[in-house]
Order: C-alpha cells, then structure tokens, then sequence
C-alpha cells in the first residue's frame, strides 16, 4: 500500500458496526505528527506502524461524525482505504 498516509488526507472508512457503511475520513494524525506527548500521558493512543492512522469519519446527521483510533488499512470492517479512482 503506498503513498503512506498523512494528516489532512481523506480515506474511505469501512464501518465495524451496523451495515458496515463506508465513509468519508481524515487523517487527524500519522506517525509523523503525533503528539508524542500526548501519547505519554494517556491523551492519544500511540499508531502501531507507518500505516495506521487515527481519523475523523464523518457521517450524516447532527453529530456529524466520530473519532476512531490506530486504524489499520485493509477493506475490512473497522479499516481504511484509499479512495477508488474512476
């Protein structure tokens, strides 16, 4: 998988929950720009490799979206991709 990930990009969320929609994201942090403090403290979790990210998923509706943390890539539930170019 490549280009790596990096904050501000939009991906493609694959739900873990219900029927598994898939959403828009950002990139709210890589490995490069998170906040090593933060992790230290308990405020952020750390990302497991250069592919994991931690996003913003934004959906329909008053809440407008939510946080999920160290998303791995794939195309399964729970995962992120790169959007398809047609």
């Amino acid at each position: 998988m490549s280009p790596l990930p990096t904050t501000g990009r939009i991906v493609r969320y694959h739900g873990k929950h219900g029927l598994h929609a898939i959403r828009a994201a950002i990139v709210t942090a890589d490995v490069h720009t998170l906040d090593p403090e933060g992790v230290a403290v308990g405020a952020v979790p750390k990302l497991d490799s250069e592919f994991h990210v931690h996003l913003w998923v934004f959906t329909p509706g008053q809440l407008g979206g939510f946080h999920e943390f160290n998303v791995r890539p794939g195309t399964e539930p729970g995962t992120w991709h790169w959007p398809e170019r047609t």
